[in-house]
């Protein structure tokens, strides 16, 4: 696989996976990268706390429009990374035969990823990126922040994985 394929999942599909997807899209601009929301409301623009989040760690997403996840999102992807055990569980439900290539962003940063067998795994027990929803526009920067660094961490792994 010389260029993955990956998607992004969080809840609404307004902020943690959109600036995932936005840093992914700037740092490996040949890759196909793409959002969707497991209980997205379809059409929304990005509110300005994500804005201001995004402007924080350099990059942007212009005309987003919140998507909600699908089947065919996860038949196109190569790697799906949540945020949350649920989105993972999400998911599974959804593509059953996706479990094995699933989990959440902090789960891929384990020293056994890439080669870890996800789909037995409980994603209960993996670490989440916390939610900034109801939080002030600092609460969001600081989430953009978190997944600035675990991008940073990701990328050189899923340079090796598509080798």
């Amino acid at each position: 696989m010389a260029t993955p394929r990956v998607l992004f999942v969080c809840t609404g599909n307004a902020t943690r996976s959109v600036i995932a997807a936005a840093l992914v899209r700037r740092d490996r601009p040949a890759w196909t990268v793409d959002s969707a929301g497991t209980w997205a409301i379809p059409g929304l623009p990005s509110s300005r706390r994500t804005l201001a989040a995004l402007e924080s760690v350099g990059v942007s997403a212009p005309g987003h429009r919140s998507t909600t996840l699908t089947p065919d999102h996860l038949a196109a992807a190569d790697l799906v990374v949540g945020f949350e055990a649920d989105h993972v569980t999400h998911v599974r439900r959804m593509e059953p035969a996706s479990a094995d290539r699933a989990a959440t962003l902090p789960r891929l940063l384990l020293p056994d990823w890439p080669g870890a067998d996800l789909a037995s795994e409980d994603p209960r027990a993996w670490t989440e990126v916390n939610d900034p929803a109801g939080g002030d526009v600092d609460d969001f920067v600081r989430c953009a922040r978190d997944i600035d660094a675990q991008i940073a961490q990701l990328l050189p792994r899923l340079d090796t994985w598509t080798q």
